[in-house]
């Protein structure tokens, strides 16, 4: 990770880089100035002369890991060259893009939600979520429309609906677990679409 130090120039994005990853280790209660101060090398002044208040730190910190998580999912989301022959194909290519990875399943859902939260304070941010999360969904849109030119997914079945289920399941998912627990797991959703895709594919 480089630092002031080692930088030719102290830019708002090193800031956020370095902030997130303090974040990301304890999340906002235990996020301290002096510690990113430290971490870049720079004294606590210095960097309130580029950012107004901690809070503001947080809240774009949070929206600097959402973009980077959610722009790799847009990218991913682009039709492939060989198109699905099937529904269950198109469901675990998707499923395949928007899961967590293993080794950072409980960190990827808090980020997620204390992010979104942390957005919520500041205008800018929050409406830079909200056109970024568009982007998201008109991704995963216009993959839906690829699955049904070819008949993997029935022209039956709205796409912006669909889009709408996926991401909203997958955000009850972050609030469940962090409050109490998911009482269903990811796997027991995903078969639950994918039974019912296969009933509507056979009308």
């Amino acid at each position: 990770m480089t630092t002031y130090k080692q930088s030719s120039a102290f830019t708002k994005m090193l800031v956020l880089e370095h902030a997130s990853r303090l974040l990301l280790d304890g999340g906002p209660p235990s996020f301290r100035m002096r510690d990113l101060a430290e971490s870049l090398g720079v004294t606590i002044p210095y960097i309130y002369k580029h950012f107004k208040s901690r809070e503001e730190i947080i809240s774009e910190a949070y929206l600097f890991l959402l973009t980077a998580q959610v722009e790799r999912e847009i990218a991913l989301f682009q039709p492939p060259s060989k198109p699905f022959e099937t529904a269950h194909e198109f469901f675990q290519h998707v499923r395949e893009i928007v899961k967590d990875p293993e080794d950072t399943y409980e960190e990827s859902r808090r980020l997620r939600l204390q992010g979104l939260a942390a957005t919520l304070y500041d205008e800018d941010s929050e409406k830079e979520v909200a056109l970024l999360t568009a982007r998201h969904h008109d991704a995963l849109v216009n993959l839906i429309h690829f699955a049904q030119s070819n008949g993997s997914i029935t022209e039956a079945i709205n796409p912006d609906l669909l889009a709408f289920i996926i991401i909203g399941v997958r955000i009850g998912f972050v609030i469940q677990d962090v409050k109490a627990g998911a009482k269903v797991t990811d796997d027991e959703v995903w078969e639950l679409y994918e039974a019912a895709f296969l009933l509507l594919q056979a009308n």
